[in-house]
């Protein structure tokens, strides 16, 4: 038997036991349903894989190698359409929809085709950015909102005849502000072979872990069926030896940001204080922060970005990966060391959700020793390439 009528057969089994297990199954405990959720997202994405891959030479969605690529050899790239794919037959299957959750997946939806859509067609960076305010626009309207409970240190309030708050007002631009600067900054991330995906999964099983510590039991199913849908996509990706069968594509990268993004705003992240509440999902997310971060200050340093369109559109090698790389890493222990640097971090928050201030305070100023270091490592390895270069 050939090996491709194995792999045939297998993508065969892993939607029709992925399609088994996608649908409800009534009475059964928590942990099961969690479980049978992750495996059900895994087994549906690397299922619809060759047909997204057929798809995508159809329709001219191939990412073709240059001097910015790591790839040597034309790929598919809209692999993102599978995982979306996965995540909303699981969703739609499973969960009674708040409104809140609704307008994450219209939002990310209305993201998810345009991304598509600019894999397809490749679309201006300014037209992107404001879709994505048009869906920040849809999870304002839905409820979704980072809120902070005290606001006496807030400026105060303006005058009663507008009916309008300064408090009010920078949760909304807060949320904008957090939601399309991690859905970018993830976005940035998906550079070589396993990363995007394998970063994914690793921030929604923190974040899943996090929700299952604060008694979020809703939050960890919805963690794992996003989850899920990245860890299917790896075996398709995540190949060293050989060429990639697919990359994610923006409408994967965007779509998985987007989602983990609102993921970080709809939960309630501790009891205790706003400070561990808003600093978990903080550490959790600290490995794209820290790239959207640096590479910003240094291309505004540079002078290769001026504005918010040139931000989006940019594309370079000096993003995190990119600098290990550099220093002679190979892609699969790239993606290993950003996958522990992420684990160590978001440990790190798991402790903050029941920790004191003071041990909040040491944590945090813990976590930006290590990305200060990281800091002088990504200058170290631009040097080096200038010198070799």
């Amino acid at each position: 038997m050939s090996v491709n009528f194995d792999l045939r057969w297998m993508r065969i089994l892993a939607l029709l036991v992925g399609g088994l297990m996608s649908l409800p199954w009534p009475g059964i405990g928590l942990m099961l349903l969690g479980a049978k959720l992750l495996l059900a997202s895994i087994l549906l994405t690397y299922a619809f894989m060759p047909a997204v891959i057929r798809m995508a030479r159809i329709m001219g969605a191939v990412d073709m190698p240059d001097e910015r690529r790591v790839h040597q050899q034309p790929t598919p790239r809209i692999g993102g359409l599978a995982v979306f794919l996965s995540v909303n037959i699981t969703l739609l299957l499973n969960f009674n929809y708040s409104v809140e959750l609704k307008a994450v997946c219209i939002s990310g939806a209305l993201v998810a085709l345009v991304s598509l859509w600019d894999d397809v067609k490749s679309l201006p960076a300014s037209f992107k950015l404001l879709v994505q305010i048009v869906a920040v626009a849809i999870l304002l309207w839905g409820g979704l909102l980072l809120e902070f409970d005290n606001h006496d240190w807030m400026i105060a309030r303006l005058g009663d005849e507008w009916g309008i708050s300064v408090d009010i007002v920078f949760e909304y631009l807060l949320t904008a502000f957090w939601i399309i600067g991690i859905t970018n900054a993830f976005n940035f991330l998906d550079g070589i072979n396993g990363l995007a995906a394998a970063l994914a999964a690793t921030i929604c099983l923190l974040m899943g872990m996090l929700a299952a510590a604060t008694g979020q039991l809703f939050m960890l199913l919805l963690c794992v069926a996003v989850a899920g849908a990245a860890l299917g996509f790896l075996p398709d990706n995540a190949r060293y030896e050989r060429p990639a069968r697919s990359f994610l594509g923006d409408s994967g990268s965007t779509y998985l940001g987007w989602m983990m993004a609102c993921i970080a705003v709809l939960g309630d992240w501790s009891d205790h204080s706003a400070l561990q509440a808003y600093a978990a999902p903080l550490l959790i997310f600290s490995v794209p922060i820290f790239d959207m971060i640096y590479t910003t200050v240094a291309r505004i340093a540079r002078g290769d970005v001026r504005n918010m369109g040139e931000w989006i559109a940019y594309v370079g090698r000096d993003h995190l990966h990119h600098r290990l790389m550099y220093l002679g890493l190979s892609q699969a222990k790239t993606v290993l060391a950003i996958v522990a640097i992420t684990l160590i971090s978001g440990l790190a928050a798991l402790v903050i959700v029941d920790a004191s201030v003071l041990s909040t305070w040491f944590l945090l100023m813990q976590v930006v020793v290590v990305y200060a270091v990281f800091s002088f490592i990504m200058i170290f390895a631009a040097k080096r390439v200038e010198r070799s270069g």
